[in-house]
Order: C-alpha cells, then structure tokens, then sequence
C-alpha cells in the first residue's frame, strides 16, 4: 500500500542535518485534511501519526518532463511539528523538506527554482509514500547492492533456465543427514492415541513414509497439518501456507 500527493511543487534548497533538504508543497489529501477548520487538520494528521507523512519515512518523487520520466527516493526529514504547523496555517497545501539521495535531482531542482520555462508548467510531479521507515530497511538495501559471495539454498533461489527447478531434489535439512539423527514425533498424539514413541529418520524413506501416515491417522493434527510438518522436517526449503 502506498499514499500519493499530487500537485508538487519546490521552494527552496537549505542545508539540514542529513545532506541538503528540498523544500516542497504538495496537495492536502482530500476529506478532513482539507477541513476549514485548522484544528479538524490538525487533528487528522495526529491521528496518522506513523503511518503517513512520518519522519523518516521513504518517500519518491515521479517526475515526468515530456517524454522522459525519472524517479527520486529520499526520506522525510520534516518533524511532526513542523509538519502541524504547516497545515494548521493552509487548508490546501502541505510544506515539507525531503533529503534526497542523489544528486542529480537537486541540480534539477536548482535550475526549476532559477529557470522557471514555459515547459517546466506541463511537467507531471508527484509523492509517492511507502509507509516504511527507511532505516529500518537500510540494512537490506545495502546488501542488495553487492554481490554475495554465497547464497543460501543457491540450488534453489537463484535464477534457473526453465524447467530446471522442477528436476531437482529437494534435500533434506543439513543437520538431519548427521548419524544416527533422529526426530522424536510422540508429542504430536495425544493420549487415548497410545503413540508413546515415534521416530522419524529422514534418510530412510520408509521411516519418513510411516511416520507421515500415523500424523495423518493419529495425531491431534489434520491430514493437511501433518504433510506441511512432515515437509518442514523432510526438505531444507518448505512453502507452507497458513
């Protein structure tokens, strides 16, 4: 899910504590937040506290000058504050400040402040919010960045020619195949079943073969709860849905 603001438009380019910050207007969004009444907008952007518009928060700016389009991500850097103030004094509009990530948008920022043409009117501007907080996200954006030197279950999760996943094995789970690893499946039964002792050995498919037909016939679990324990336990990859 995702908040879109129409109608952006730029004010100023200032020094903030994480890099240079864009000062911007955009649409209030429709319904109380265009209350003429500052305290019903006020109260409304209280109420989504967190969830839009939050410091931090990832935003994008889609720019679209004639046929060419771009996308810019940056973060919130307006506090709740200034952002209260904000609506309480216009009905209309909303200032914020956005720190951009590049570069290259705050160059075109700076020549729409000075050279404000005829074409720069027809351009399409518009925030598209992601209702994450960046940092928390950080960590797996950088490592989408590089190149991993192993990753996990590459027999399964990397890209395949086609056809070729559905010729390979499923393997059981790496400490499973250490010997004389066993499960211990009697917990799954309950009493008046009179399974005190069942185990389940993973390498041996006769032992995987009838312990999934005592979970089917016996145990406190259903026949489609006993194959997804059974797969869990048998495979190194499992899709379960529940």
């Amino acid at each position: 899910m995702f908040n879109v603001y129409t109608g952006v438009g730029f004010l100023s380019l200032v020094p903030d504590w994480k890099g240079i910050s864009t000062s911007i207007v955009i649409d209030a969004p429709p319904g109380r937040a265009r209350s003429t009444h500052a305290g019903t907008r006020v109260s409304f952007w209280e109420s989504m506290s967190g969830k839009r518009l939050s410091q931090g928060g990832l935003i994008a700016l889609v720019w679209q000058s004639g046929r060419r389009t771009t996308v810019h991500l940056g973060i919130i850097a307006s506090s709740s504050k200034e952002l209260k103030e904000s609506v309480r004094q216009d009905m209309d509009y909303i200032q914020l400040r956005i720190v951009f990530f590049d570069t290259e948008i705050e160059l075109l920022i700076l020549q729409e402040l000075r050279n404000k043409t005829r074409q720069s009117r027809f351009d399409i501007k518009f925030l598209v919010e992601s209702p994450v907080m960046f940092e928390a996200i950080r960590p797996f954006l950088r490592a989408l960045q590089t190149e991993p030197e192993d990753v996990p279950f590459s027999r399964y999760l990397v890209h395949q020619p086609p056809g070729q996943l559905s010729a390979i094995d499923l393997q059981p789970p790496r400490y499973t195949r250490l010997p004389n690893f066993k499960f211990q499946l009697a917990s799954l039964f309950d009493a008046e079943a009179a399974v005190d002792d069942l185990t389940l050995c993973v390498m041996d498919r006769e032992s995987v073969q009838h312990a999934r037909n005592q979970l089917r016939e016996k145990s406190r679990l259903d026949p489609s709860q006993a194959d997804a324990v059974m797969d869990v336990l048998t495979r190194e990859v499992a899709l379960i849905q529940g």
